[in-house]
């Protein structure tokens, strides 16, 4: 037992943090959902989508630091229908986001940020290539405790990133150029899952 602890403890430490860290940033800058969240962040209040993107990725890194390589084979044959019907979501979402009008019902807008933030990167971030680079990081350092935090933390810091761009843009653009900026992301977001799926990315 007090071996085990010992071969952990070495395992554990900060060269894997700084690795999942690191990769994690530069995997998810300008990725799918980042657009996703940058667009949320222009029509829902900041607080509650960084809370909701936020759940929603450490969710997923948690379930691929866990679970491991077992998980994507399990699901191997369903992650293309599932990314094609994330990007069909995000679609209809940036088309719905362009048709509807604003209700200031600033509650439900909250709840609604919250878990429309947390279902999207829940999704998107199913089977993408950050969840199996935390899966092959913590499988190669043996660290998954390490791995998690540096992937989460990477995450966390490209979530808050896109609600400040998305904050940003509300400052300088109107409340049609928004609409259309968030349309035309949420767009690009599902046609990127779509293409991964089709291309096997």
């Amino acid at each position: 037992m007090k071996r085990e602890r010992a071969v952990a403890a070495r395992v554990e430490g900060i060269a894997p943090f700084a690795v999942a860290l690191g990769l994690g940033l530069v995997l998810e800058l300008g990725d799918k959902t980042q657009l996703a969240t940058i667009s949320l962040a222009t029509r829902h209040p900041r607080l509650p989508v960084f809370a909701g993107a936020c759940l929603g990725l450490v969710a997923v890194t948690a379930v691929g630091a866990a679970v491991g390589a077992a998980l994507v084979v399990s699901l191997e044959a369903w992650l293309p229908a599932i990314k094609v019907g994330g990007g069909a979501l995000f679609i209809a979402l940036g088309a719905w986001t362009y048709v509807r009008k604003e209700e200031k019902k600033v509650a439900e807008d909250r709840r609604g940020a919250f878990a429309t933030a947390l279902a999207l990167n829940l999704v998107a971030e199913l089977g993408d290539k950050s969840q199996l680079a935390v899966i092959v990081l913590a499988a190669t350092y043996a660290a998954p405790l390490s791995v998690f935090a540096g992937a989460s933390l990477a995450l966390a810091l490209i979530a808050a990133m896109s609600v400040l761009v998305g904050a940003a843009l509300v400052r300088v653009l109107s409340a049609e150029w928004l609409r259309r900026v968030s349309t035309a992301l949420f767009i690009a977001a599902g046609v990127l899952l779509i293409l991964e799926a089709v291309l096997g990315g």
